[in-house]
């Protein structure tokens, strides 16, 4: 059974989140605003998590273990997740 919802489009639209709030983290705490700076960062890593595990199990869905295996390597970098929505298995819906 196929799951729709995990899908590297799906991860795709996470990580851009994940990046814009890291952006706007960023840019709040340049202009001393730090609190609500370190806030977006941290939604900016939960969202990323996710989309960590939203990729990890759809890789496992589509039965590709060169991904999973990539995904586990690629976690201390952080690209995982992008690299799977943007070179991912072409069949997942």
């Amino acid at each position: 059974m196929k799951y729709t919802f995990l899908s590297k489009w799906t991860v795709l639209i996470l990580t851009i989140f994940t990046f814009g709030l890291g952006y706007y983290g960023f840019r709040l705490i340049a202009d001393q605003q730090t609190g609500t700076g370190l806030l977006a960062l941290a939604l900016g890593g939960l969202i990323y998590i996710f989309a960590w595990i939203v990729a990890f199990f759809d890789s496992i869905q589509e039965r590709r273990l060169g991904w999973v295996l990539g995904l586990i390597l690629l976690l201390p970098v952080g690209v995982g997740p992008v690299l799977y929505s943007l070179l991912g298995p072409r069949n997942t819906r």
